[in-house]
């Protein structure tokens, strides 16, 4: 490693399977994501590296690219980094590519999107391999119906009825772009959420919503009516942690390389 003089920042764009963590941010007494990185990071360095990720995803939540940056002492060209992360990294971690940013990038500021998945396994019978990959729903879906009513949060909206009570002391007005439901390999169903920020459970709670309003036979529209209460106890269950994946963080033009 070549040392410049000057700390140099880098972003990585990271996947992994957050089931044995306790969420990404570092914790007292459980392991983290961050935790993982941030000690390969040290062994590779021996440097003390802190990352800023673009989402503290909690305990459960999966990422198929989740960006961190971080600051180095010395030069790393991008592909021996993410070799040799990917050589100390449990299996479970895995760094997809590495860039180097300029000085004012921001993993989590510079972001203006981000784009969230939630996976169901939509079968009569239990799955192993679906375990912890995606909830378990055993009534058939109704596609149409969650097309229908994920329409009603689609733009600008205050969504305090799809977030954590503790969410709702600061500004709980969010824009959503889209919301697709989308049957994959015909017992997967996947909403695809893209939106300039989210609110501490909403995918999970909008998700949870609209698979309880369906199973209980109520119109789509009631997710309109919900979202007028601006309040929690008028929406559905939170779906569990292990269905949701960090899909995708977009940045500015600029920063457009990291947008893959």
């Amino acid at each position: 490693m070549e040392s410049r003089g000057t700390r140099v920042r880098y972003a990585l764009i990271v996947q992994y399977d957050g089931t044995a963590y306790s969420g990404f941010q570092i914790q007292d007494n459980a392991n983290s994501i961050q935790h993982e990185i941030e000690k390969a990071l040290k062994i590779f360095t021996r440097q003390n590296v802190r990352i800023v990720a673009a989402g503290r995803t909690d305990a459960g939540v999966h990422a198929l690219g989740q960006v961190v940056h971080f600051d180095l002492d010395t030069h790393v060209p991008a592909d021996r980094l993410c070799i040799s992360l990917n050589g100390i990294l449990p299996a479970d971690i895995a760094v997809k590519k590495a860039f180097v940013v300029d000085n004012l990038f921001h993993a989590r500021y510079s972001a203006i999107a981000r784009e969230y998945l939630y996976a169901i396994y939509n079968h009569p019978y239990k799955s192993p391999f679906m375990r912890y990959r995606a909830m378990w729903v055993r009534e058939p879906i109704d596609i149409e119906f969650c097309r229908k009513a994920a329409t009603y949060c689609i733009g600008e909206k205050d969504f305090a009825s799809f977030c954590k009570k503790t969410s709702a002391e600061e500004s709980t007005v969010r824009y959503i772009e889209y919301i697709t439901v989308e049957r994959m390999f015909d017992d997967v169903v996947v909403f695809t959420i893209k939106g300039n920020a989210f609110l501490h459970n909403m995918v999970r709670i909008l998700v949870g919503t609209i698979l309880q309003l369906m199973k209980e036979g109520k119109s789509p529209d009631t997710m309109q009516t919900i979202l007028k209460q601006c309040d929690r106890t008028y929406s559905g269950i939170t779906a569990p942690a292990y269905g949701l994946y960090l899909k995708k963080v977009y940045y500015p033009e600029k920063y457009n390389f990291l947008n893959v």
